[in-house]
């Protein structure tokens, strides 16, 4: 009588099918069919020496030959279950063979590694040190980070795709603070830079102005010198916004503005760069940033540490002086720094101390801004320096008459909001784009509302109170909810008689 065959297949990860010449005859976990098996072979006195086909076929049984399903060989079954099945012994046998062959490979692969690593650190080493050697005999500690990309042997960048500008135009807001400044800068490409934030008394317009311009992170901060007109809102803006860089001059001051700003910055985790001549800014690849000023280390008057900022713009260009004086402009005269402008910050409200006559002919600008609060004590702008304006041709644009003054530039062309100033009278006082050195009227002004209304403002008021405050009110100390003016008002809240919010 021809024995039968028997063969134990795969069907999934848990299942298994015993099959009896070619049928099925029982399936079920390995455990179970190999006991099936087995009592089929005790039955029909089983040939220990007959092959089990099982599928798929990993390991094969050392003693008989046969395929293995895990480390079971169905041929094997009369093994006790105190001894190790042959099949086991052979599997671990591989692994002793596959040790044996692996481990001095992976030795040769590692020492080859480390010779290699050893013989490129030599030759870069080599590379350095002839290059700070033609630094003049200099040590490392005397290099500069600047100097450091002397010594790095890097290949020339290839660009992978040509990096072409967006068309999209630069706007420059005058933001309106009074007495004080603070300029926006709203680049090509949708980065941010803020010179100055005003005073803390507007600090909340100004943060309204960013909020309506959906503005969550101002990428370059920077302070121009240390009086509060200039960074008096600083403190605020920071709590409020997202900050990348920050700078300002090496110039001190006792104030408790001044120390309670570098507290903030402190508490933040962030860093002050130091704002001097010769510093690029990298906020967009389109424009082209860079610090006139200051030059010197010491001045008699804290304005003149003010930090002078020019920035190109395809074929426009802006020169934002902060209040830096006589004594700081005659200084960047003497470097012979290309001061030429299309537009010019002027410089400390227009007073009589700034806006010399060769500096106004080095600069030679088209517009000049002057961030002047109205009817201020101080009498700016000087009519000294207006008259300077006007005999250059200048047209002149002050944030007590228009508001704030929104620039638009698209590299060719420069747009404004604003009317020109009535000091100007030779100058159509309607709405302009300069064009090369011809003044046309706007077909395509850029519309702002200067005033804010009541949805703009920010004032804060306490859980349980019936007043509405400033940010930096002494009532606000132990609760502190910004709400809109508007809102306040809706709610029947009442300005503070102590901090005396807008109404």
């Amino acid at each position: 009588m021809e024995k039968d065959n028997y063969s134990i297949r795969q069907k999934n990860r848990d299942t298994y099918l015993l099959y009896q010449n070619g049928k099925l005859v029982f399936e079920g976990p390995l455990k179970d069919v190999v006991l099936y098996a087995k009592k089929l072979k005790t039955q029909e006195d089983y040939q220990r020496k007959e092959t089990f086909q099982i599928s798929p076929q990993k390991n094969f049984c050392i003693n008989c030959g046969g395929p293995l399903t895990g480390n079971v060989c169905v041929s094997c079954l009369n093994q006790t279950q105190d001894e190790p099945l042959p099949c086991e012994t052979k599997k671990s046998n591989k692994k002793s063979l596959r040790k044996i062959v692996i481990i001095p490979l992976i030795v040769f692969v590692l020492l080859v590694g480390i010779v290699a690593l050893v013989s490129i650190n030599f030759n870069s080493n080599s590379i350095i040190k002839e290059d700070i050697n033609n630094l003049g005999g200099k040590t490392v500690s005397d290099i500069t980070p600047e100097q450091t990309k002397i010594v790095a042997d890097t290949p020339e960048e290839i660009p992978l795709e040509t990096d072409e500008t967006t068309g999209l135009p630069l706007i420059v807001s005058f933001i309106d603070v009074g007495q004080g400044d603070s300029i926006l800068i709203q680049s090509p490409n949708g980065k941010n830079m803020l010179i100055d934030a005003g005073g803390s008394t507007t600090q909340t317009y100004v943060y309204s102005y960013l909020k309506g311009k959906d503005i969550k992170k101002i990428d370059v901060l920077v302070a121009t010198h240390p009086h509060a007109d200039h960074i008096g809102g600083m403190e605020y803006i920071i709590d409020n916004f997202d900050i990348g860089l920050i700078y300002m001059p090496k110039a001190t001051t006792s104030t408790k503005t001044y120390e309670d700003l570098l507290i903030k910055i402190k508490s933040k985790g962030l860093l002050i760069n130091t704002a001097k001549a010769g510093v690029t800014i990298d906020l967009d690849k389109d424009l082209t940033i860079k610090m006139i000023a200051p030059i010197g280390v010491s001045y008699d008057y804290l304005n003149d540490y003010s930090s002078v900022i020019k920035i190109i713009y395809k074929n426009n260009s802006f020169l934002f002086i902060g209040d830096a004086q006589n004594a700081s402009e005659q200084e960047m005269l003497n470097s012979g720094a290309d001061l030429k402008s299309d537009v010019l910050k002027v410089g400390h409200h227009g007073s009589s101390e700034s806006t010399s006559i060769n500096f106004l002919n080095a600069v030679s600008p088209k517009f000049a801004v002057i961030s002047v609060g109205k009817e201020n004590s101080y009498g700016h702008p000087a009519q000294s320096t207006l008259d300077k304006l006007n005999t250059y041709g200048v047209s002149v644009y002050r944030t007590d008459e228009s508001g704030t003054i929104v620039i638009t530039s698209d590299g060719q062309n420069l747009t404004t909001n604003a009317n020109v100033s009535s000091y100007n009278s030779h100058v159509t006082p309607q709405n302009t784009v300069i064009n090369n050195n011809t003044v046309v009227p706007s077909q395509n002004t850029v519309t702002n509302n200067t005033v804010p209304n009541d949805k703009d403002i920010i004032v804060y008021k306490t859980k349980t109170g019936k007043k509405y405050h400033r940010a930096d009110c002494k009532y606000l100390k132990d609760s502190s909810i910004p709400i809109t003016l508007a809102e306040a008002k809706a709610q029947g809240l009442t300005p503070c008689e102590v901090c005396h919010p807008p109404e």
